[in-house]
């Protein structure tokens, strides 16, 4: 069995996310780690200024080839360490033989799973305007907040001025944002980079990283061990 990773979609998170899948698979040896084609395609236009209307350059058409390409591969997932990706996910499981994990709804599935009453939203400005998880709390009768105005100008500021751009996250602007969570909240790092600063930072539990569900997820269908 193979899996098909469409990552680039920042390349510094989704070197993360094949870092985790090797470091949470139980191994004796080389060979019983999961078979992976990683596409680090970078070029692919951007998620969340297509969805805002600031770009008419839609990352759907590279999503599509890439899809293809990794069914031909003969891969038997697909899975893209991006959340505002997921905006795209019914046309690309269209176009796909295999599973195209939604990222969104499996982090969902898993607080749903986990008791979760409450959660607050970071995520970029594309994930957010298009409700994607407010939808599916919603639809698994979850409570949700989003950042203020304010504070989402700094969770993109914490995406796109610092993580995308290799640089630390800016303790400021991070505490900021987080300084009225609620004890009873889980808070989604609905943006890939925001799952590099849970490492940086290492944020406690109820900081939920979809890509650390997407790796147990993974293992899983693949017939291996968690560590």
């Amino acid at each position: 069995m193979r899996l098909g990773i469409i990552g680039g979609v920042g390349s510094m998170a989704s070197a993360y996310f094949y870092e985790m899948i090797i470091e949470n698979t139980k191994v004796n040896c080389d060979q019983e780690h999961i078979d992976m084609v990683i596409l680090n395609h970078a070029t692919i236009p951007d998620r969340t200024a297509y969805i805002l209307g600031k770009s008419n350059e839609s990352p759907l058409p590279e999503l599509l080839k890439d899809i293809k390409l990794l069914n031909k591969l003969k891969c038997d997932m697909i899975t893209i360490p991006c959340n505002t990706s997921c905006y795209f996910h019914k046309e690309m499981q269209k176009k796909s033989k295999v599973p195209v994990n939604n990222m969104i709804e499996d982090t969902i599935k898993y607080l749903k799973e986990a008791n979760a009453k409450k959660v607050y939203i970071l995520a970029t400005d594309g994930t957010i305007n298009s409700k994607l998880y407010q939808e599916m709390c919603e639809k698994y009768e979850i409570e949700y907040r989003i950042p203020t105005e304010e504070n989402q100008k700094l969770v993109m500021s914490t995406i796109y001025d610092d993580i995308k751009c290799g640089k630390n996250t800016n303790l400021e602007k991070w505490n900021k944002i987080n300084e009225n969570n609620k004890e009873d909240e889980y808070i989604i790092l609905g943006c890939t980079e925001l799952s590099l600063v849970k490492k940086e930072l290492n944020l406690p539990e109820n900081f939920v990283d979809p890509l650390l569900i997407q790796t147990k997820k993974i293992i899983s269908y693949f017939g291996k061990e968690l560590k």
